[in-house]
């Protein structure tokens, strides 16, 4: 069985959730798409996730500790870190021949089925062409073909993963540190897919102005950008992150591509609150910028 996947880790992302359903759902797909929740959710996460347009099904995770008993981030800035690294379990949803896991922070603007195509540990370098060191892989979109001995063992590089932090001077264990640690040759091997597929919000004028990227449906002969990922602490569908961006927009500080996403990420958000069942979760006014 092949489906899309992403994980629900707090409450708070619950809008990106729905926002990532309903883009993914209006490119055509037919292909299910999955919640994966932490297993520390209150009940009522599970239910409003359930109801979101283009959710095939909610998938609860186990509560047994996946890292060692009592360890969390040294740094109290990242605390929001600890409740990523239920990512590594759907290395071994072993149901699945393969998954194509998406960040819930991430808007799909084409289709992308053929993903499926890829090989295991398909992901992008992403921000590689502006930053030619940035070579490690981006874990905010994989092919996986899961294994039900992959979650221990990825965990396993716990030690190995916080000394390269260390060594770097970072005060701050992620996932991707964790799966970059266990696919050490991913780097040289790939296999990468085009930037297109996980391009970052702030760097999508530049990549468009360059020529060689495009939004799906401009005029042009450079590559679709298919998926926009939201970086960063502040989301587009938290009031503070609306805000920053919305200051941003009106000071000229994001360029027409950036707006066009921004303005169509919105318009979604403003279409899931209309829905009848679970989505009380957005509240506050939606505007485009």
């Amino acid at each position: 069985m092949h489906a899309y996947i992403t994980l629900l880790s707090t409450p708070g992302y619950l809008p990106g959730v729905a926002c990532l359903a309903a883009s993914l759902r209006r490119t055509g797909t037919t292909v299910p798409f999955v919640v994966a929740l932490s297993a520390d959710l209150p009940e009522a996460t599970g239910v409003a996730a359930a109801a979101c347009e283009g959710v095939s099904r909610v998938l609860p995770l186990p509560a047994d500790a996946l890292l060692p008993q009592g360890w969390t981030q040294r740094s109290q800035r990242h605390q929001h870190w600890n409740h990523t690294f239920d990512k590594l379990r759907l290395f071994g949803l072993a149901g699945f021949d393969k998954l194509v896991y998406l960040d819930s922070d991430m808007l799909v603007l084409d289709d992308v089925d053929d993903l499926f195509d890829a090989p295991h540990m398909a992901a992008v370098p992403a921000g590689q062409r502006l930053h030619p060191d940035w070579n490690r892989l981006n874990s905010g979109l994989m092919v996986i073909e899961p294994d039900a001995t992959l979650p221990a063992r990825m965990a396993a590089m716990l030690e190995c993963a916080t000394d390269e932090m260390k060594a770097v001077g970072r005060a701050a264990l992620g996932d991707q540190d964790l799966v970059n640690a266990f696919y050490a040759d991913w780097p040289r091997t790939g296999p990468h897919l085009d930037e297109g597929d996980n391009l970052f919000f702030e760097h999508v004028d530049t990549y468009v102005d360059s020529g060689a990227y495009r939004l799906p449906h401009a005029a042009g002969e450079g590559r679709p950008v298919r998926i926009v990922h939201f970086t960063g602490r502040d989301k587009p569908w938290m009031p503070r992150g609306r805000l920053r961006l919305a200051w941003a927009a009106w000071r000229h500080r994001l360029g027409p591509a950036q707006r066009e996403v921004l303005r169509t990420y919105l318009k979604l958000l403003r279409e899931v609150r209309r829905r009848p069942r679970g989505m009380a979760f957005v509240r506050g006014p939606v505007r485009a910028g």
